[in-house]
């Protein structure tokens, strides 16, 4: 199984770069889906047709699926919730703002994209194609695996059978209600999933993540952000798409002055994003919604290439021998030595990057060596352990 997320600044047009890759997909014969995670869908918009929460058929290979993200959170999180909100009533907070605090920011992106979990076990399709909410929320939900994955091994277990231990006394003389066993499973299946969620995205051989962008300036900085912040958490970015170049024919003297400023991001974003591949989108003289337009632009941005390949495949994190131990290196393009700060505690490694903090489990290997020192060479990192 194939899987692609495409992310990108709010506007940049990244729910018609997936509708437009997953129709040429199915076309080539792959059994394609395309899922819209954004919670506000525009992925029906798009292909003139109505989705819902179950794949529908659009066409011969190619299905579509707007997830119904009330639904997913009562599925994933309905026992959670219910004790978080019943908690926060017993504190004093009106009922209907306990309902709304019990259901956490970026939640209902992070259980619509833990459908691809599902699809992977069944493997009903070749290629699923996920439409993801714009690169701010992406990010967070992303995260989130890393996040709760850290929860389940170091707090959780301790939290669980000290609850058992207590819950007797404690639900008898604590003035709010004790978590019952069933909530502590419900938090364990949760963050199970979401690790083996984190599995599926981390495989560069399956899973990897394409980047819309259009020449301006502000969307090129988000992008570089959005690039160093999936190469933090080990996530493939594959592919750049360009999109809404203005076409060499048009000769408008209107659009002069914009075609002389989007060349010269043009060679920005090649400066900056090398040696990630960079398709291009040119702009339509009209909206493109609708199987047809979608597929006559996915055929001019691919030309001849399969939309399914994986494009790019460097490794995020590798580990290699050296003099004396290993070195550990991670690709961490556009950060400077100032924004950097790295430290090791027992098992694990933290590496906090301006605003984002990643913690990685080291493996058994390492522990038997000390972090000594750290350098970057061409937008790696490369982490030294020795003796």
């Amino acid at each position: 199984m194939r899987i692609i997320l495409f992310t990108g600044k709010g506007g940049v047009g990244k729910t018609t770069l997936a509708a437009a890759t997953a129709l040429l997909s199915a076309k080539k014969g792959y059994k394609t889906l395309v899922i819209s995670t954004d919670a506000a869908h525009s992925l029906s918009d798009s292909l003139e047709i109505q989705l819902s929460n179950q794949p529908k058929k659009i066409m011969t290979d190619l299905y579509g699926q707007e997830i119904n993200t009330v639904e997913e959170i009562e599925k994933k999180w309905g026992e959670i919730k219910s004790y978080l909100s019943d908690l926060f009533s017993s504190q004093g907070i009106d009922t209907i703002e306990a309902e709304e605090m019990s259901i956490f920011p970026g939640m209902e992106e992070l259980f619509s994209l833990m459908e691809i979990r599902n699809y992977n076990k069944k493997s009903d399709f070749d290629v699923i194609i996920v439409d993801c909410a714009p690169t701010g929320d992406t990010l967070r939900l992303l995260s989130a695996p890393e996040i709760t994955g850290w929860y389940l091994k170091h707090i959780f277990p301790i939290q669980r059978t000290a609850a058992k231990a207590v819950r007797p006394v404690a639900s008898r003389v604590l003035p709010f209600p004790f978590p019952e066993d069933k909530v502590f499973g419900a938090m364990k299946r949760l963050t199970s999933q979401l690790a083996e969620m984190k599995e599926i995205l981390e495989d560069n051989k399956k899973t990897s993540i394409r980047l819309v962008i259009n020449p301006e300036k502000m969307v090129i900085k988000e992008t570089q952000r959005a690039y160093t912040f999936f190469s933090l958490f080990g996530y493939t970015v594959d592919l750049i798409i360009v999109n809404r170049l203005i076409p060499p024919e048009v000769q408008d003297h209107y659009f002069k002055q914009w075609k002389t400023i989007q060349a010269t991001y043009q060679q920005m974003i090649k400066e900056c994003f090398s040696p990630l591949p960079i398709l291009s989108a040119e702009l339509f003289s009209r909206e493109i919604t609708g199987v047809d337009l979608l597929y006559e632009m996915a055929k001019k941005v691919y030309g001849k290439k399969n939309p399914a390949q994986i494009f790019f495949a460097k490794k995020p994190i590798l580990i290699e021998k050296a003099d004396g131990g290993f070195d550990l290196s991670l690709n961490l393009p556009f950060v400077e030595k100032k924004d950097l700060d790295l430290s090791q505690k027992g098992e694990e490694l933290f590496i906090k990057v301006g605003n984002y903090k990643r913690n990685i489990l080291l493996p058994q290997t390492l522990l038997n060596y000390s972090l000594k020192g750290a350098k970057f060479e061409k937008e790696r990192l490369k982490i030294n352990f020795r003796g």
